[in-house]
């Protein structure tokens, strides 16, 4: 039997009034990919999307946190998601102060071993283990990817450059899973 729970991302749009009603922007439009700056500039985008485009994003936070030398966060909804990305990740992290790996482990021994920097934790059970998650911090303060798995291999979620966005994720994440993740 599984548990159904409320949309995580629904319940952080429930607390920003307009974010939810945002425009969709198709990141694929006109064959541009956008890049890291562009998403910045455009402060909050909202998107329905594949993995690939997701992956792409998240490889551009990514490589800002290990540039600048800034905290991860990034969640998986499996397992096997991480196992997909290990390598890459036991690199990202030997890099970065900080990092938290949250994935939807069933059990903790078959957890990535990584870095003694990162925390690996577990969001079985909760609304979380569907979310694609990356955030990292930049001058203003914590920033990133924030997604939903709708099923079909698509995504519905935003971008935001607002630290006041990225911190109640941060928030609701730190009240369930009941860590103290800091960026």
């Amino acid at each position: 039997m599984s548990q159904q729970y409320s949309s995580f991302i629904q319940e952080i749009w429930s607390n920003f009034s307009g974010l939810a009603d945002t425009k969709i922007t198709d990141l694929t439009d006109h064959n541009v990919l956008w890049r890291l700056s562009e998403y910045i500039d455009a402060g909050y985008v909202n998107f329905k999307e594949g993995r690939k485009e997701l992956y792409r994003l998240s490889i551009l936070l990514e490589n800002y946190a290990v540039k600048y030398n800034a905290p991860l966060l990034a969640t998986f909804e499996t397992s096997e998601r991480y196992k997909y990305v290990k390598d890459h990740y036991t690199e990202i992290l030997q890099k970065i102060p900080k990092s938290w790996i949250i994935g939807n482990f069933n059990n903790p021994l078959l957890a990535p071993q990584p870095p003694e920097s990162a925390e690996v934790i577990s969001c079985d059970g909760t609304n979380i283990s569907d979310m694609w998650i990356v955030v990292t911090r930049g001058p203003e303060g914590p920033f990133g990817l924030v997604a939903e798995n709708i099923g079909n291999d698509e995504y519905l979620g935003f971008f935001s450059y607002s630290p006041t966005v990225i911190s109640k994720v941060i928030q609701r994440i730190n009240e369930k899973l009941k860590i103290q993740i800091e960026i």
